[in-house]
């Protein structure tokens, strides 16, 4: 069983958790950190994948009178809306120099498979569907995204716990316009949330310890509260300044 640190630590705004999650993947590439879980979340924040063009996903107008930060990652994958009801995981490990791409693409299914047995503990059904979607009777209640750089292997994801799905689709494009094949598309699927399909009111604190089993066992970690590194923390303003929080970073496409 191997030890993971389990990192409960959100910023109050996109970029700065944005930068946080490239300044975890550095270092635990680098050996400097250990394998580690991070459970967080965004203020109101639509986070398109690396290779995605804006006014292709998003409805910017609707952004700027809602108040929604828009933020790039460094991962793949296609545009989402993030608010306090979404509950975000991020699952960072070192690459093994001997590792071959059965064992990257391993995984990222498993932290599919968390979810989907996350969701089993709350008593919800859910199943796996392309491209890293989870959906509940055909509707999509979590999607993920990855990378394997500086070393590791790192995806992450969201679960709509109560997220404003009304508010989602202000945000983000149904009618996406044609554009070339070097953007990546975002396939868009009718959404759902945890509460929505249970009726009732779920706390987040439900929905992170069931995550946490169900990674202890999808992994086969031990799983150790920790706190991020004075290394990677001074990296976030850093990466915000010069990457998450820019416009040439944001806006490049």
């Amino acid at each position: 069983m191997e030890t993971w640190r389990l990192l409960d630590l959100e910023y109050p705004d996109a970029p700065s958790n944005l930068a946080l999650e490239e300044a975890l993947a550095r270092h635990v590439g680098s050996g400097k950190s250990p394998p580690t879980l991070r459970l967080w979340r965004n203020r109101r924040a639509a986070v398109i994948g690396e290779n995605q063009r804006v006014s292709q996903e998003l409805h910017l107008d609707a952004c700027q009178e809602l108040g929604v930060e828009v933020v790039r990652r460094f991962t793949g994958g296609g545009a989402v809306y993030h608010d306090l009801g979404n509950l975000n995981y991020s699952i960072c490990t070192p690459k093994p120099s001997s590792s071959n791409m059965d064992f990257q693409q391993g995984i990222f299914k498993r932290a599919l498979e968390c979810v989907i047995a996350c969701l089993r503990t709350l008593g919800l059904e859910a199943s796996r569907a392309p491209v890293n979607a989870v959906l509940i009777r055909g509707r999509k209640v979590s999607g993920g995204a990855g990378a394997i750089r500086w070393r590791a292997i790192f995806c992450h994801g969201s679960i709509l716990v109560s997220t404003d799905l009304d508010l989602l689709w202000r945000i983000l494009r149904q009618d996406q316009p044609p554009t070339t094949g070097r953007f990546v598309e975002s396939k868009r699927l009718p959404v759902t949330s945890i509460e929505r399909e249970l009726g009732r009111e779920v706390p987040l604190e439900h929905v992170k310890e069931a995550m946490k089993d169900a990674f202890m066992q999808s992994y086969n970690a031990d799983l150790v509260p920790g706190r991020a590194t004075d290394q990677e923390l001074r990296e976030v303003p850093a990466l915000v300044e010069e990457k998450y929080g820019s416009d040439k970073w944001n806006l490049r496409m």
